[in-house]
């Protein structure tokens, strides 16, 4: 079981190029990829985002590559001599009329970048380079999956104590639903020929308290919650993408504590109920982090 969170980074090199790759994960629903790349990395941004699929399942993940060049880039200098012949003229005018003083000088047209402009090539990535770079975007998510595995272990701690809560509180839900029923039919008796002073017929009364204790039986509940939480410890020991069915295994045990809360007529039950709800809301929020 891995989180969604970690921090990943390598670095390397060829002939050419040095190349760091930083990758962030944070929670999210799905797999979500940003990546930042310079314009002559375009091309492999689709196999970039393929390989990075292949070993990841949800959250999202920001991708940084910084590159530096190590070879010459044989910069160039453009000069637009018509504008810069346009700009002298101009600066001659003004200087003959009083306006400036001075001689135009290099560093004025550098000033001015549509007059003079530097050009730097860079070199173009063969294959021996992307074979480089692919080879540190892998150790950086080597790195990334390790903090997941690490994060998720500590998760997995926390959801077997709050496991261990829930069972032991539905464990005390079972064990008191048996004496909470028998309770209620005596006292739904009791009241029912205290209201009537002793007139009503006895059969039609045993219907009645039958009734009403079985509407609020909770055994099939109980029952349902116990296997729910079976399921997600077993969920918890699976190999790969689990966050999500424990997320709705979560929302399946909430339901089922609903469904307990409305139908409980006991103090004590009622009581367990709220706690296993706390827990299981604590179970929730985990459960996000979860990849």
């Amino acid at each position: 079981m891995r989180s969604m969170t970690g921090f990943g980074q390598a670095a390397g090199e060829s002939e050419r190029f040095r190349v760091t790759v930083t990758l962030r994960g944070v929670n999210h629903r799905f797999l979500d990829l940003s990546i930042r790349l310079r314009d002559g990395l375009r091309p492999i941004e689709q196999a970039l985002r393929d390989r990075l699929a292949a070993r990841l399942w949800r959250g999202r993940l920001e991708v940084s590559l910084d590159v530096v060049t190590l070879c010459a880039r044989n910069p160039e200098v453009a000069i637009d001599e018509e504008m810069a012949a346009s700009v002298r003229s101009l600066c001659d005018d003004l200087r003959q009329r009083g306006v400036v003083s001075g001689e135009l000088a290099i560093g004025d047209l550098l000033r001015l970048p549509d007059v003079i402009k530097l050009q730097s090539h860079e070199p173009e990535w063969d294959e021996s380079d992307h074979e480089m770079l692919f080879g540190v975007v892998d150790g950086a998510l080597d790195q990334l999956i390790g903090a997941r595995v690490t994060e998720g272990r500590k998760l997995a701690s926390v959801l077997d104590e709050r496991l261990v809560g829930l069972q032991r509180l539905n464990q005390e839900l079972i064990e008191r639903g048996a004496e909470a029923v028998s309770g209620l039919a005596s006292s739904l008796r009791q009241r029912v020929t205290e209201l009537v002073d002793n007139q009503l017929d006895e059969d039609r009364l045993a219907q009645e308290v039958a009734f009403l204790v079985d509407r609020s039986d909770v055994s099939e509940e109980l029952d349902r919650l116990e296997s729910h939480l079976d399921h997600f410890r077993t969920v918890m020991a699976q190999d790969g993408s689990v966050g999500k069915r424990l997320d709705f295994l979560t929302q399946e045990i909430f339901r089922e504590l609903n469904t307990l809360g409305a139908k409980c007529r006991d103090s004590e039950m009622t009581r367990s109920v709220l706690d296993s709800k706390v827990l299981c809301e604590q179970l929730r929020e985990q459960v996000q982090n979860i990849e």
